[in-house]
């Protein structure tokens, strides 16, 4: 572990000073939401202390934010601000100031992001009150996504606040730890700007098209931005013929004289190690290749046709020889097959129809090598093959950690693990990482809604559902929003569609969702099947093709329905909303543990981070305690005190931060004057991230968690405790 994580802090310096070379700070397109109050504060105020102290107060999200206070103390004194998030440090300095007598006013003067603020508080002063100052880029969340699974309507919001704190002077990999302009993670930020956000925010996605290629500068993440996903995607989203244009030539360049294949250390993806580099580049080329000829043909390039073509045959007719395997594309560069570069063959068109059932069997049914960032196109390849299910199964699977914990945002590894060749957890990961594509995935992919024209002036509705049975869409498009609503019952599939002027739809009831498709009807009529003398008025055209009973539709308001058999069986329960549940207040109670307190000195940078056992219960659950003296043992425990009597029936241990220090086994007792214990009320194991602890219902003032099991590789943390009543 000391090796990888002085390995990750030399990579974060490195790539720090690549950030701040890259982008001048810039305050343009900033809003200020102006002075907000925390949801909640360690200590009721006013407060003081007669020596220093910390007040921890917790943000409804993670934002980026200035900490203000007004506090009432003497000249002389010093006053420090901070986030919680340890991984601000890296960039920031933490922010101090020295106060003056009387009553003031104080506020941090540069942003950091995070989900709580930390005051360092001199003795004998007052602090009267806190708030805190959000700023962020101009622009809202115009799109929206919900369904009847609420773990897609998690992962949705949390890629929508993830997205907008990734977005500032540039689009950042992450707010905290670097802010670098990577064309990788652009790729999907830009993406997903057209999915959540109104159109303010394409003047930072026209910046990243414009914006200068580096050669030098992770050339792969190059080839992911120069095609579909990139380029091409914006002017779909924008019709934005100008910048195409002017990007063409360099466009050009890059892909038919500067960049050179071949060199398998090409960065593509984090994720498990054994990248298949060879297929993955190959793909991309071929993508990009793609790409430029039809930015060619839009700009007036036609001249540049041949060689494009020649290029584009060079790749298409080597690829099986050198790279099919009978049931899986491989390369020499790696000893298994890849699902980053089998899901690219099937993205790129490479792979036919004929090797998908053969792909998804022997690689991407059961390889997760991609990480977060790369399983977009993962899930892209599922759903074109035709198993959006398999793809939303995954996606439910793989995030699960994330959409259990407490924190609003998406993280920068799966379960903060970082699976390439370090091979272990990752405290110095980004909690906060634009990488992170679900919403793109669910409102384009899974609703079926994206732009054919460029600039949305025929846009298709092609749902690709699965096992949801209720979607309510909302896209923000150049045109005007997008409102696609898809319901589901055992005889009829249902899409409403309003679309805005001058977009017009084509819009298809899937067959793939029906056991038997007896009839289509159109606000009530029906259209299929059969003959059609006259086409109504607003329908254009009439298809039943590629898996769909197409309409061709004018801009308007639109009943689409399926009557027939319709598919309800799911291989996953739904999700449902998690009510709020109430915990009982911890202001004013008291911690203990089996260590004194300390702290531990965070990743490769040694940052000093309190682990005091009081942090456990201040409401952040990026502030915690845990035992660092050694791994877990049996014989550690941690102790509450309630100050009186409470009845009580649920504990639970959150341990997100640090995700893999759940306790191993743990025994739970109680006491009424904290010398006598009760024989155990709970046992058990603890789970990742989160351990949920139930019992038959407790009136007691102490309670104590003891552990009793051992775990040689991991400590013992426990970054937020709750304790709750059933109602």
């Amino acid at each position: 572990m000391s090796k990888s994580v002085a390995f990750l802090s030399t990579l974060i310096l490195l790539t720090c000073l690549s950030a701040l070379s890259r982008a001048a700070p810039a305050q343009e397109n900033v809003k200020d939401y102006g002075l907000r109050p925390y949801v909640r504060q360690s200590q009721a105020l006013p407060h003081t202390e007669n020596k220093a102290w910390t007040l921890v107060c917790e943000l409804p999200y993670n934002c980026q934010f200035q900490p203000w206070i007004r506090l009432r103390t003497g000249a002389g004194q010093k006053l420090v601000f901070n986030s919680s998030n340890p991984l601000v440090q890296y960039l920031t300095p933490t922010e101090s100031c020295i106060t003056m007598a009387g009553v003031r006013e104080y506020e941090a003067k540069n942003w950091v992001s995070g989900e709580g603020a930390i005051y360092t508080i001199p003795p004998g002063a007052t602090v009267e009150a806190v708030q805190y100052r959000e700023t962020g880029y101009d622009t809202a969340v115009a799109g929206a996504f919900e369904c009847n699974d609420n773990d897609f309507n998690v992962l949705w919001k949390k890629a929508a606040r993830t997205a907008y704190l990734c977005m500032r002077d540039h689009f950042y990999d992450c707010p905290d730890r670097e802010r670098v302009g990577f064309w990788g993670d652009g790729t999907p930020e830009l993406d997903q700007c057209f999915y959540i956000f109104d159109r303010r925010s394409d003047r930072l996605c026209k910046e990243l098209v414009l914006r200068k290629l580096e050669p030098s500068f992770y050339p792969g993440q190059h080839l992911e931005f120069l095609g579909e996903y990139g380029l091409w995607f914006y002017y779909l989203q924008t019709g934005d013929l100008d910048s195409i244009a002017k990007v063409y030539e360099p466009t050009k360049q890059f892909l038919l004289d500067v960049y050179k294949p071949g060199n398998k250390n090409t960065w593509f993806d984090w994720g498990v190690d054994s990248k298949d580099t060879s297929v993955i580049e190959n793909c991309f080329l071929y993508i990009d290749l793609g790409t430029l000829r039809k930015m060619a043909v839009a700009t007036d390039h036609t001249a540049d046709l041949p060689l494009i073509d020649a290029r584009l045959a060079s790749i298409k007719e080597t690829f099986d020889k050198r790279f099919w395997k009978g049931g899986y594309y491989q390369s020499t560069d790696v000893v298994t097959p890849d699902d980053r570069a089998n899901a690219m063959a099937v993205n790129s068109g490479l792979a036919d129809r004929s090797k998908w059932q053969a792909i998804y069997a022997n690689v991407l049914s059961k390889t997760t090598n991609s990480s977060c960032f790369f399983d977009r196109w993962v899930f892209e390849a599922m759903c074109k093959m035709g198993m959006p299910d398999k793809a939303l199964l995954r996606m439910s699977t793989r995030y699960r950690t994330m959409i259990d914990c407490s924190f609003t945002t998406l993280w920068e590894h799966y379960d903060r693990w970082w699976a390439s060749w370090l091979n272990a957890f990752d405290e110095g990961s980004s909690l906060n990482h634009g990488w992170n594509p679900p919403a793109l995935l669910l409102s384009r992919t899974v609703a079926g809604i994206k732009p054919v024209e460029p600039g949305w002036g025929v846009f298709e509705v092609l749902p690709q559902e699965a096992f949801l049975q209720s979607i309510d869409v909302t896209i923000p498009s150049i045109k005007g929003s997008v409102k696609v609503q898809i319901r589901k019952t055992a005889d009829r599939y249902s899409i409403q569609l309003t679309s805005p002027a001058k977009a017009n739809a084509i819009v298809g009831i899937p067959r793939t969702s029906f056991t038997r498709l007896d009839k289509v009807t159109v606000n009530g009529k029906t259209f299929w099947p059969g003959e059609h003398q006259a086409m109504p008025n607003g329908v254009s055209e009439i298809g039943d093709g590629d898996g769909y009973v197409k309409f061709k539709l004018a801009p308007g308001r639109w009943r689409i329905e399926g009557f027939g058999a319709v598919i309800l069986d799911s291989p996953k329960a739904p999700a449902l909303k998690r009510e709020p549940e109430v915990a009982l207040d911890k202001h004013g109670w008291s911690v203990s543990a089996s260590v004194p307190d300390g702290s531990f000195p965070f990743s490769g940078a040694k940052i000093p981070i309190d682990v005091s056992a009081q942090n456990a219960i201040d409401g952040d659950a990026w502030t915690g305690w845990r035992d660092m003296t050694k791994t877990q043992y049996p014989g550690q425990w941690f102790q509450v005190d309630m100050k009186r009597l409470q009845t009580f029936d649920k504990i639970v241990l959150d341990n997100t931060w640090a995700l893999w220090d759940s306790p191993h086994r743990y025994a739970v007792t109680v006491s009424n004057d904290g010398s006598h214990w009760s024989d155990p009320i709970a046992t058990g194991f603890g789970q990742l991230g989160i351990s949920k602890i139930e019992f038959a219902t407790q009136t007691a003032r102490w309670f104590r968690i003891t552990q009793t099991g051992a775990d040689s590789t991991y400590h013992w943390s426990i970054y937020e405790l709750n304790v709750y009543r059933s109602k």
